[in-house]
C-alpha cells in the first residue's frame, strides 16, 4: 500500500462525514486513484432478489455497470445468497480480475459489498486486499452510524409511545404488532402483495435462565430482537408475541423461497451475534402466507402452534 494511500486512509479515519452519500463518494475517490485501472462498484445487497443493487460505479464500467442498476449475487450451498458476484455475470463483463469485500455489521447482517474489477489477470494484490479492507471498514462504519442515528429516532419515537413497544426488546407489542399485520393482510388478500408471517419460538430460553439466571437469557432475547430488527425491511414488520415467541411480516418476499431465505440470514446471523455468550439460543421457526389466511389472527394462531411443536434442534435451519 503507498504512502499516499495510508496517508489517505488515516485522514478518512480521523474525519466525520455528514452522510453516508459523501462518505462513500470520498472512499471511491481513493480506490479507484490506488487500485488498478478498472472498475470499483459500492452495492447494497438485496437478500430476497439476489441482487446487488449498485449505489455507485467508479472506473472503466461498461453499461450494464450503472448506479441504480443491478447485479446477479452467487448463491451458497443453502441457496441462499453470499454477498459475492455471480461468475457467469463477471464472465459476460470481461471480468478476469476481482476482489470483493461484503461488508458485514455488527448485527451479523451483511447490508454492503465493495468490489474492484479488471479485465486483465491477476492484477490484484495482496495489498489491495488490505487497501479494499480498510475502506470497507471505514464505509461500515459510516453506514451503520446512519442505522444508530435512525435507531435513535425510532426508540425516541416508542419511547413516547410505551403502549405499543415491548419494554425488554424494543420491538412493537403483540396488539401493535397485530395491527400492522392486519394492515398488510388487506393489502395481500387483495393479491397485491404476495407477504409470509413468521413465528420464531425460543425453544431454550426457559433452560438458559434456569441454568445462568435470569440476566443471562434477558440478554439472549434483545439479542434475538435486535438481529431481527436489522434483518428485516423497513417496509416488514417485527413483533415480541409471547414471552419467548418473536413474529415478523415479510411483506412482498418472494412466496416461500423467500421467507426460508428470510430463516436462514436470520439464524445465522444470531449465531454469529451471541457466539460468546454463555448460552447458545435454540430456535423452531414456522410460516404461512399471509394473503391465503382467513385472517391475520389465523395466520399467527397457526405459526405459534407449528412453532411450538416443532423440534428443530438449532437456529438457522428451517423445518
Amino acid at each position: 500500500m503507498s504512502g499516499t494511500a495510508l496517508s489517505s486512509l488515516a485522514r478518512l479515519a480521523e474525519r466525520r462525514f455528514t452522510s453516508f452519500s459523501e462518505a462513500a463518494d470520498t472512499v471511491l475517490d481513493l480506490l479507484e486513484a490506488e487500485l488498478p485501472p478498472g472498475s470499483v462498484l459500492l452495492g447494497r445487497v438485496d437478500w430476497d432478489e439476489g441482487e446487488l443493487h449498485l449505489i455507485d460505479v467508479r472506473g472503466v464500467a461498461a453499461s450494464s455497470l450503472q448506479p441504480g442498476g443491478t447485479l446477479p449475487l452467487a448463491a451458497n450451498a443453502n441457496g441462499g445468497g453470499t454477498g459475492l458476484l455471480d461468475p457467469t455475470a463477471l464472465q459476460r463483463l470481461a471480468v478476469r480480475s476481482y476482489l470483493a469485500l461484503p461488508l458485514e455489521t455488527s448485527s451479523g447482517a451483511g447490508a454492503l459489498t465493495v468490489c474492484a474489477l479488471a479485465s486483465g489477470t491477476d492484477v490484484f494484490t495482496q495489498t489491495h486486499l488490505e487497501l479494499l479492507t480498510v475502506a470497507g471498514r471505514l464505509l461500515t462504519y459510516e453506514w451503520e452510524s446512519v442505522k444508530w442515528r435512525a435507531d435513535l429516532r425510532r426508540l425516541g419515537e416508542r419511547l413516547r409511545d410505551p403502549e405499543r413497544t415491548d419494554a425488554l426488546t424494543g420491538l412493537l407489542n403483540r396488539v401493535a404488532f397485530m395491527e400492522a399485520a392486519e394492515r398488510e393482510w388487506r393489502l395481500a388478500e387483495r393479491g397485491t402483495l404476495e407477504t409470509y408471517v413468521l413465528a420464531c419460538r425460543l425453544t431454550n430460553l426457559r433452560q438458559i435462565s434456569e441454568r445462568h439466571g435470569a440476566a443471562v437469557g434477558e440478554l439472549l432475547m434483545k439479542d434475538a430482537a435486535d438481529v431481527m430488527q436489522s434483518a428485516i425491511r423497513r417496509t416488514d414488520h417485527a413483533g415480541r408475541l409471547t414471552d419467548d415467541v418473536y413474529g415478523a411480516v415479510l411483506v412482498g418476499c418472494k412466496g416461500l423461497d423467500g421467507a426460508a431465505a428470510f430463516i436462514g440470514r436470520y439464524g445465522q446471523a444470531l449465531q454469529r451475534v451471541t457466539h460468546e455468550r454463555p448460552a447458545q439460543l435454540e430456535v423452531a421457526y414456522a410460516m404461512c402466507s399471509l394473503g391465503s389466511a382467513e385472517s391475520p389472527e389465523a395466520a399467527f394462531d397457526r405459526v405459534e402452534t407449528e412453532a411450538r411443536t416443532s423440534t428443530m434442534p438449532v437456529a438457522g435451519e428451517p423445518a
